[in-house]
């Protein structure tokens, strides 16, 4: 799955608006601390998920590798049609195009 930066700019958007509503905890005692703001907190966790999320399914790079290699890979043009159209309408959705 692609996420578009206008898909990202706008979860982001949501999760600061939550962050905003949420009322920070009262420190009772004087100590040393660190603030972070939403957005570096918003980073940080997106970072901590991006971390279970492998790069490269190998596992699928080797099984297209070897239908390329035996002559069965096919290509759907019916299906990449389908994806361009629907990414398409997401990102003009996103931009609030008419």
């Amino acid at each position: 799955m692609r996420i578009s930066p206008k898909q990202f700019e706008q979860v982001m958007a949501v999760y600061r608006n939550q962050m905003q509503k949420v009322p920070e905890k009262q420190q009772t005692e004087a100590k040393d601390s660190l603030s972070l703001s939403g957005d570096a907190k918003a980073v940080n966790e997106v970072r901590d998920l991006l971390k279970y999320i492998p790069e490269v399914r190998q596992e699928r790079i080797d099984e297209l590798k070897k239908a390329i290699e035996n002559g069965e890979y096919k290509v759907d043009g019916q299906k990449v049609a389908e994806k361009m159209l629907q990414r398409m309408a997401v990102d003009r959705f996103l931009k609030g195009d008419d």
